[in-house]
């Protein structure tokens, strides 16, 4: 990807649970990725937002960015999935969703290491609105952006190796905060 994520600090071996501290280098690649993106997909995307705990400044988080990108309503999957592995990422499949398109990609610098995921969805759609709620949420309020950091960290201790367990883990507590 052209050097975007040179010195970014991202990626992680797939499985594995790291915590890195915020850093705004992760904006910066956020921000480079973006262009390349919206040029890939220029007719059918709408928006294109850094989502996860990449994109909440001072919250540790596995360096991975989570990047949201939201389409039309009624674009084809298939010509989503040609642009995007023509950029290199590795699609990884997709979802039932009721009101569109739920698709997934991953991007890595050398085999099973990962430093993008790849979220595709229609825009404005259940999938999207929940990304785009919780991280608005957490860089809003600082008292549950701390709890999610002590819940990341107590969760990434116990789950070094089994990022499965490491999300499942999480699931409450995204869930408590989608709900207020």
């Amino acid at each position: 990807m052209d050097g975007i994520f040179d010195h970014s600090g991202l990626g992680l071996t797939r499985g594995e649970v790291s915590l890195a501290p915020s850093d705004p280098a992760w904006t910066a690649a956020y921000e480079q990725l973006a262009v390349k993106l919206r040029a890939a997909l220029s007719d059918s995307a709408i928006a294109v937002e850094h989502v996860g705990s990449t994109a909440v400044p001072g919250l540790p988080a596995k360096p991975i960015l989570d990047v949201a990108l939201g389409m039309r309503p009624g674009v084809d999957p298939d010509t989503v999935v040609e642009a995007l592995t023509s950029l290199g990422f590795i699609y990884r499949g997709s979802a039932e969703e009721d009101d569109g398109l739920d698709l997934m990609f991953g991007w890595e610098d050398t085999p099973r290491h990962r430093v993008v995921n790849l979220h595709v969805a229609t825009y404005d759609g259940r999938r999207w609105r929940e990304w785009v709620v919780f991280r608005d949420r957490l860089r809003a309020d600082s008292q549950a952006r701390d709890t999610y950091a002590a819940l990341k960290a107590d969760l990434a201790r116990r789950f070094p190796n089994d990022r499965q367990a490491y999300i499942a883990g999480k699931d409450t507590f995204v869930a408590s905060i989608l709900a207020t």
